[in-house]
C-alpha cells in the first residue's frame, strides 16, 4: 500500500509531463494524439467470464483501433475477398448497439489475407464528424449521423500506393487539417487536407520505403508542427506551410512505432530491421530533448543501450518510458537520463500500443490477454486478464479469408509473397524477396552496390555482405533469403484472427478491438 500510495504522490509531482489532455468523453485518433493516456481511470480486472460489459461481431475485417466521441464508437474494416468494399461502423459506446454503418466502394482491390493490411490506419474524429483513410486509398468524411459530407481517391492523385503488405499510418489533425503520410515505395508525401472540402492544402514530399508509422502534432509558440519519425530520420513540417523545419538522420528501424511527445520530450521507437544490428537499432529508441522555437534542431537527451520496439509504440508514465520488443521483452528507462530500470519478459506479444491510466500501463497481448504493470523502477504485474478462453478462441462469425483452390495453406494463389514463392516462381526469375531487393539495382547488373543501398537499408548492407566486398552477389542474396524465411516460419498461423489490433480509453472504459470483434470493460456501476 505504501508503495501504491508513494507512486500517487509521484504522478503529481511529475504532472509537468502529463501531456494536455482530451475531454473524458472522447479518443479521438491513432493513440488520442500520440500520448496513449486515458483521462479516468481504467478496470483493473475482467476475464472472458465476468467483467466484460458487452462484445459484437463487426462487419468485415479491421487492424485499425477505435476512437470515440461522446456516445459514438467508431471503427473502420474492409469487406470482400478482395476488399471490395470499405466499412465505418458507429456503435453505442453503452451497449455496442449498432447506430448505423456506411460501405463504399474500394478505390483499389487486393487480396484479404493476413499478409496485406485490412483497414489498418485508425480514423480520426471531432465536433464535426468522422475521417477515414483506407490502404487502397479512399478518403471519406462523414457526420455523426453517417451521412458522408465529402470523399477522394488518393490512389488516384497521388498513387499507385506499392508496398509488400500495405499501409498502415494512421493520420494525425488539428482542428482544420488532417495531416496524412503516404509512405510506400513509390513516389511518397506528407499531405495536409483540410477537413471541411478534402481539399490538399500542401503536399511535402517524403522518402520512399515501406512505413507503417504515424504523424503526431506539436504545439509551439511559434505555430503548430507535425513530427514523423520514419525512414531512418525525424523530421519536422511546419503545419501550416509543409516548409520542413528540422531533420535528425541515422536512425534505423523507426518504420513502425510511432513517436510519444510528453511536454518538450520527444520519444522515438524503432526495430530490430530485418537484417539490422541490434546495437544500432537500440540507439534509434531515444529521447529527443525539442527546443521551444521549432526553428532551432533538437539535441538528443539519451539513446537506448538495449530497448528496442516492434510494432506497440513506447509510452510514458510517471517518470518511466516503456518499450515493448517484438518477444514481449519489457524495458523500463528513466525519462530523465535512459537508465535501464528493469527489463522482463512480459509473457505476450503485444501488435497493440500500450495504454497508460493513472499509475498503470496496460498490454494488450495479441492473444487476448491484457498485462497491466504499475509504474516505478521496479516490475510489478498488477493483474493479467483474458478477454477469452485461451483453449476455445473465438472464430470469426461471418468474416472468411479468401481461399485460392490451387494455393497451398489456403490462402490465395495469386497472392505472391516472400513467405511462400513457389519453385516454378523462383525458376522463372527468382523469388518475390529476391525481386524486391533487387529493385535498387539501378545498373541491372543483378549485384547490389554500397552507391545502390537507399541509406534507411545500409545496415542490411553490413550484415548481409558476407565477404565485405562492399556488395551483395547473388550467394548473398541466397543466405539474406534464407535467414529471412527461417525468421518469417510460422507467421502465417501466427496471423489468424483473434488478434488484438488496438484499443482505446473513455470514461473510464476499455474498448479493445480484434479483427472482426469489438469488446467493451468497464466497472459495474
Amino acid at each position: 500500500m505504501f508503495q501504491y500510495l508513494h507512486r500517487m504522490q509521484l504522478v503529481i509531482l511529475l504532472g509537468v509531463f502529463i501531456p494536455v489532455t482530451h475531454a473524458n468523453t472522447q479518443w479521438d485518433s491513432f493513440r488520442n494524439g500520440g500520448a496513449s493516456r486515458a483521462q479516468k481511470p481504467l478496470p483493473i480486472s475482467w476475464s472472458f467470464e465476468s467483467g466484460i460489459s458487452w462484445q459484437r461481431e463487426l462487419i468485415g475485417y479491421g487492424q485499425s483501433a477505435p476512437v470515440v466521441w461522446k456516445n459514438n464508437l467508431y471503427v473502420t474494416s474492409v469487406l470482400g475477398p478482395n476488399k471490395e468494399e470499405c466499412v465505418l461502423t458507429s456503435l453505442d459506446v453503452k451497449s455496442g448497439t449498432e447506430f448505423w454503418s456506411c460501405r463504399t466502394p474500394s478505390a483499389t482491390t487486393t487480396t484479404s489475407n493476413y499478409m496485406h493490411s485490412r483497414a489498418a490506419p485508425t480514423p480520426l474524429v471531432d465536433e464535426q464528424g468522422v475521417y477515414a483513410f483506407y490502404e487502397g486509398g479512399n478518403l471519406l468524411a462523414w457526420n455523426h449521423a453517417g451521412k458522408i459530407l465529402w470523399q477522394r481517391n488518393l490512389s488516384q492523385d497521388y498513387g499507385p500506393f506499392e508496398n509488400n503488405h500495405g499501409l498502415g499510418s494512421s493520420p494525425a489533425q488539428t482542428e482544420s487539417l488532417i495531416l496524412l503520410n503516404l509512405e510506400h515505395q513509390g513516389p511518397s508525401c506528407l499531405l495536409a487536407i483540410k477537413k471541411q472540402s478534402g481539399e490538399t492544402i500542401w503536399k511535402a514530399d517524403r522518402p520512399s520505403g515501406n512505413s507503417w508509422t504515424s504523424p503526431i502534432v506539436r504545439k509551439t509558440s511559434e505555430g503548430d508542427e507535425v513530427i514523423i519519425s520514419s525512414a531512418g530520420t525525424i523530421t519536422s513540417y511546419a503545419i501550416d506551410t509543409g516548409k520542413e523545419r528540422w531533420s535528425i538522420s541515422g536512425l534505423e528501424g523507426n518504420s513502425a512505432p510511432s513517436p510519444s511527445l510528453v511536454s518538450n520530450l520527444l520519444i522515438t521507437g524503432a526495430r530490430l530491421p530485418e537484417f539490422g544490428s541490434s546495437r544500432t537499432a537500440a540507439e534509434s529508441n531515444l529521447c529527443l530533448l525539442l527546443n521551444s522555437s521549432p526553428a532551432e534542431l533538437p539535441t538528443v537527451k539519451w539513446r537506448a543501450e538495449k530497448a528496442v520496439c516492434d510494432y506497440a509504440s513506447p509510452v510514458v508514465c510517471d517518470n518511466s518510458v516503456y518499450f515493448l520488443s517484438k518477444v514481449g521483452v519489457l524495458h523500463c528507462l528513466d525519462l530523465q537520463t535512459g537508465e535501464m530500470q528493469y527489463a522482463t519478459r512480459l509473457g505476450c506479444e503485444c501488435w497493440a500500443t500500450p495504454i497508460v491510466s493513472e499509475d498503470r500501463i496496460y498490454f494488450f497481448g495479441k492473444n487476448g490477454e491484457t498485462k497491466i504493470v504499475a509504474a516505478g523502477p521496479e516490475f510489478e504485474l498488477i493483474a493479467s486478464n483474458s478477454l477469452w478462453n485461451p483453449d476455445a478462441p473465438p472464430a470469426p462469425e461471418t468474416y472468411r479469408e479468401f481461399t485460392g483452390e490451387s494455393h497451398r495453406h489456403g490462402e490465395d494463389s495469386s497472392t505472391e509473397t516472400a513467405d511462400n514463392a513457389s519453385e516454378g516462381e523462383e525458376k522463372a526469375g527468382g523469388s518475390r524477396f529476391t525481386r524486391m531487393i533487387l529493385r535498387s539495382d539501378t545498373n541491372g547488373n543483378g549485384v547490389l552496390e554500397a552507391d545502390e543501398f537507399p541509406e534507411a537499408m545500409r545496415e542490411m548492407l553490413k550484415q548481409g555482405d558476407l565477404n565485405q566486398d562492399g556488395k551483395i552477389d547473388d550467394s548473398e542474396m541466397t543466405e539474406m533469403e534464407k535467414s529471412f524465411r527461417e525468421r518469417r516460419a510460422g507467421s502465417q498461423d501466427s496471423a489468424r484472427d483473434p488478434i488484438v489490433y488496438g484499443a482505446a480509453a473513455s470514461d473510464g472504459s476499455l474498448f479493445i478491438r480484434t479483427g472482426t470483434r469489438m469488446y467493451c470493460i468497464r466497472e459495474v456501476q
